[in-house]
């Protein structure tokens, strides 16, 4: 059952908006396919939170004051300040659970690399999101990939060798290289950039 939270409807809009965040709330609206659009507001804290437990994508519930059922919501778009990264607005698309979806979802590697602790290879990450089609109630909040099979430099894992869980389909190019293993930089090449950094600060 995903999380439900608590929405009211709102009557600010425009600039006037700044009020409600000077008063710990956060505008917001819901939308959807053949929906009307809903201008509501919730609690700062719960949008924070909402967003580091869930992010982008995830099905969750929304419960609108006065209103009888609550409405399936994925979080589409959202909107920060530049400088503190605060929330400022949230954009919630209400889903038909019975249609497909697609969303950008973030690729978590997982595991060891062999290679990395047996050759001191380097792993590094070559595609950091994945677009993902998928009921929104089997949509994965994360994409993950074991690295498990690096055992040599220079070995790499495609996207198209990696099994999507139940129910998802991957968009993306399968050609996209996930991770790989490259050579560490020499010892002698470490040690002079360290030396060179302290210097390049003053």
């Amino acid at each position: 059952m995903p999380d439900t939270y608590a929405v009211e409807p709102r009557t600010v809009t425009g600039k006037n908006v700044s009020r409600l965040r000077r008063e710990g709330l956060l505008p917001a609206v819901i939308y959807g396919r053949n929906l009307p659009s809903v201008h509501v507001q919730m609690s700062y804290v719960d949008a924070r939170d909402l967003m580091n437990e869930h992010g982008k994508s995830t099905l969750i519930n929304v419960q609108v004051a006065g209103e009888a059922a609550p409405r399936p919501v994925v979080v589409r778009q959202l909107a920060q300040n530049p400088v503190t990264r605060a929330l400022l607005h949230l954009d919630f698309y209400q889903v038909d659970l019975s249609r497909l979806i697609t969303a950008q979802v973030p690729i978590q590697l997982t595991g060891t690399a062999p290679a990395v602790a047996r050759w001191g290879g380097v792993l590094q990450q070559g595609v950091e999101h994945v677009e993902l089609e998928a009921l929104p109630q089997s949509m994965p909040t994360h994409f993950q990939v074991p690295v498990g099979s690096l055992a040599q430099i220079g070995d790499h894992i495609l996207l198209s060798s990696v099994r999507p869980p139940a129910g998802v389909r991957v968009i993306t190019s399968g050609d996209s290289v996930v991770a790989a293993v490259q050579h560490g930089a020499p010892a002698e090449e470490a040690a002079a950039a360290e030396a060179a950094a302290p210097a390049a600060a003053e």
